[in-house]
């Protein structure tokens, strides 16, 4: 999918783009956070559909289309992955023993078994971060293990 951008002085940036069915969206970030999303069966006609969201409601809707919290699998392969691995989003509290250490220092590996796989800091995603990147207060930990390797970490996290 080719997606076209353009800069729109005062207001914030347009994206454009065709589906593989010819379909035309069109998406208006502005300046303020907030997202338009228009859907044309052709671009020179009006919109068949109109949506808009706020910064915390693109950002969510942006996270469920990245799968961060659910990716189909194949039958025969959900029933080992519902009985051997969890992905969670854990918040880190203002008590939790992580806060203020690097990943590598809080050792949650060694602890917990569990592995990080992401943080969401204040809407800001680091994917696979590194083991030198420092937890703090109020990220929220996107992790995978076990229901009890994730119950440990949960713990850790309160």
């Amino acid at each position: 999918m080719d997606v076209k951008t353009t800069d729109l002085p005062g207001i914030g940036k347009k994206y454009s783009m065709t589906t593989v069915g010819g379909k035309h969206i069109v998406i208006l970030l502005h300046l303020t956070g907030n997202r338009e999303i228009y859907y044309f069966d052709d671009p020179d006609d009006d919109p068949l559909a109109t949506v808009k969201f706020s910064d915390e409601e693109a950002r969510k809707l942006g996270a469920i289309l990245l799968g961060v919290d659910y990716q189909p699998v194949a039958d025969d392969r959900m029933d080992l992955l519902l009985r051997s691995v969890r992905i969670e989003w854990i918040k880190v509290g203002a008590a939790s023993q992580l806060k203020g250490k690097t990943i590598a220092e809080s050792q949650i590996r060694k602890m917990t078994g569990s592995t990080i796989i992401g943080i969401d800091r204040g809407g800001a995603i680091i994917g696979s971060p590194d083991i030198t990147e420092v937890i703090t207060e109020g990220d929220v930990l996107m992790a995978i293990g076990s229901r009890e390797q994730i119950k440990t970490l949960e713990d850790m996290c309160r």
